[in-house]
């Protein structure tokens, strides 16, 4: 839900917090973040696919956040990491990403977009209207846009997105999809200069700052206590 530009921040302030140490691969940690969404980059893709890449199947954004459905997706998260992050496996950056992604997306469902929904329920729109996900989705990319040019990232991210290829998530994602979505992010956000991004309409930029820091700090702690799911930094 949170943008691509965004979901890249987050994974540069978790390195940060973590520091470098606590990965073998970087760049493949960067491309996992990225990772879910690459369904976009599949032929002919509709919205139960990418329900799958983000372990939602079966759940309406309207119903994310009820007791049932968070236990659900929190179950799936922990089998994904229990299944596929393990000892000796090459793409486990590329995995720890992914999974970061999934929660930023989920504290993202908790905060930005309930104040988005009480934000265009004021000016009379609602969540169940055609026009509300293009609205979102404008705010979203215009942050992006932003982000890309002027957020203070530790490193060259575009080039550490370009640094590795060939991975796959099994069952979810081929390194297909995994490349050509990267290869759009890339073009649209960081190559693409002509593009001038507007104030958002209901996401301030400010508001995207601050969410990236909550987001990173609080998947840090998720990730790190052996409570909720394996430790993985």
């Amino acid at each position: 839900m949170a943008g691509a530009i965004t979901h890249i921040a987050i994974a540069d302030k978790i390195i940060e917090l973590v520091s470098d140490e606590g990965f073998e691969n970087i760049s493949l940690f960067y491309c996992g973040c990225i990772g879910p969404d690459a369904i976009h980059a599949r032929p002919g893709f509709c919205r139960e696919d990418k329900k799958k890449t983000h372990l939602r199947e079966g759940i309406k954004d309207a119903d994310f956040l009820t007791e049932e459905n968070q236990e659900l997706f929190h179950s799936r998260v922990r089998n994904f990491i229990n299944e596929r992050i393990y000892e000796g496996n090459k793409y486990n950056d590329f995995l720890k990403g992914y999974v970061v992604h999934l929660l930023s997306d989920e504290l993202f469902m908790k905060t930005v977009r309930l104040e988005y929904i009480n934000a265009v329920n004021e000016s009379g729109n609602t969540q169940f209207n055609r026009d509300f996900f293009d609205s979102l989705m404008n705010d979203i990319d215009d942050i992006d846009y932003r982000l890309a040019r002027e957020y203070p990232f530790s490193r060259n991210v575009r080039e550490e997105l370009y640094r590795e290829w060939g991975y796959s998530a099994e069952g979810l994602l081929i390194h297909e999809e995994l490349s050509g979505s990267k290869w759009f992010i890339c073009n649209k956000f960081f190559d693409n200069k002509s593009v001038s991004y507007k104030a958002p309409e209901y996401i301030t930029y400010n508001r995207m700052l601050e969410f990236i820091e909550e987001s990173a700090m609080n998947i840090v702690v998720q990730l790190s206590d052996d409570r909720m799911y394996k430790s993985l930094f």
